[in-house]
């Protein structure tokens, strides 16, 4: 009997272990462990690159890995990058104080856009505004007044059907910011919208998600004075 009990136990709680991960990541209960060694990546670079009074900190999903002219496009040299592809709120909430600690940044920018696909494993817009909040309330406690920006999530042809979506998502976050000190949003999205109000292909690569090398000088160029002027908040 004490062993059955036992049993039970042990299989209810390896069972809320199981939801909790599923919880924490919407990838059908991939864990953000999966990026370990990005991180111990990461962690080695911190060692090699070392912060100065102007140093900015970009955090985010592939659209921030893949931007490896982010300075030159931005025309600002001190830029930390530490994105990693495929990321999602929920990975980025995991590692946050990993990634941003180690840094006394002069403002934080963040691009997440992998929680809203256009997939059955989808957040619920709310859902994702939370997670930004409580990333917000961690870097916090270690950034009380620093400049923290979201940037807008782009529409792309891949998951135009989720588009609605995800402007909600911009919305939420960009009405909360609105109310914080020190917290703001970048919208870039109408550059890379045409007249029909569709993704302007000529901007992405053939995965019809991810900017080509146009697409990212647009976005640098449309939002390198507000990138500038925030960081500059910080007095």
């Amino acid at each position: 009997m004490v062993l059955k009990l036992r049993s039970f136990f042990v299989a209810g709680l390896c069972l809320v272990f199981t939801c909790a991960l599923s919880q924490l990541n919407p990838n059908k209960g991939k864990s953000p462990l999966r990026y370990e060694t990005q991180m111990n990546q990461f962690d080695s670079l911190n060692v090699i690159e070392k912060d100065n009074e102007n140093s900015i900190l970009f955090i985010g999903s592939s659209y921030i890995r893949k931007w490896t002219t982010i300075r030159e496009d931005l025309d600002y040299n001190d830029i930390i990058n530490r994105g990693f592809g495929g990321s999602n709120m929920n990975d980025v909430s995991y590692y946050i104080k990993r990634i941003a600690y180690p840094h006394q940044p002069k403002a934080i920018f963040i691009y997440v856009g992998n929680d809203i696909t256009a997939t059955e494993n989808d957040k619920k817009p709310m859902e994702v505004f939370k997670i930004y909040k409580n990333i917000v309330e961690v870097l916090r406690n270690k950034f009380p007044t620093i400049p923290i920006t979201w940037l807008a999530i782009f529409p792309s042809e891949k998951r135009w059907a989720a588009w609605d979506k995800i402007q909600e998502v911009n919305n939420l976050i960009n009405e909360y910011a609105i109310t914080q000190y020190n917290l703001y949003t970048i919208n870039a999205c109408s550059a890379f919208l045409g007249e029909d109000g569709s993704p302007r292909t000529f901007y992405y690569t053939e995965d019809k998600l991810h900017f080509n090398r146009e697409g990212y000088k647009l976005w640098g160029k449309s939002i390198s004075t507000q990138v500038r002027e925030i960081a500059e908040k910080n007095k």
